[in-house]
């Protein structure tokens, strides 16, 4: 026998039930609703999901044409040009700073 507190602190015996054949469960309408609805809800998931799998599965993947790649070649390098130039500015800039500051010692 197991004693299982319960609200308030007090204790009680408890008795676990056997499962057998002639175990019989009762179930309200209301239960039986909500199992149906949650199982169906999850079939309904289940072979959406199998479908969206399946159909993306058979579209081709994406190809880039050759414009679309030199489009994007040229702007990459049109950055890399403009931060090499910003560079540039920044390196003179400093250098100026250095000038300046030897000059105050």
């Amino acid at each position: 026998m197991a004693y299982i507190p319960l609200q308030g602190g007090t204790l009680t015996n408890r008795k676990m039930a056997e499962l057998s054949k002639d175990t019989k469960f009762s179930f309200s309408i209301e239960t039986i609703v909500t199992l149906v609805i949650a199982i169906s809800t999850a079939t309904a998931f289940y072979v959406n999901l199998k479908g969206q799998i399946a159909e993306a599965m058979e579209k081709p993947t994406p190809v880039i044409s050759r414009q679309e790649y030199d489009l994007k070649d040229n702007a990459i390098r049109s950055e890399i040009m403009n931060n090499r130039e910003l560079i540039e500015k920044n390196f003179e800039k400093l250098e100026l700073i250095e000038q300046r500051v030897y000059e105050l010692r």
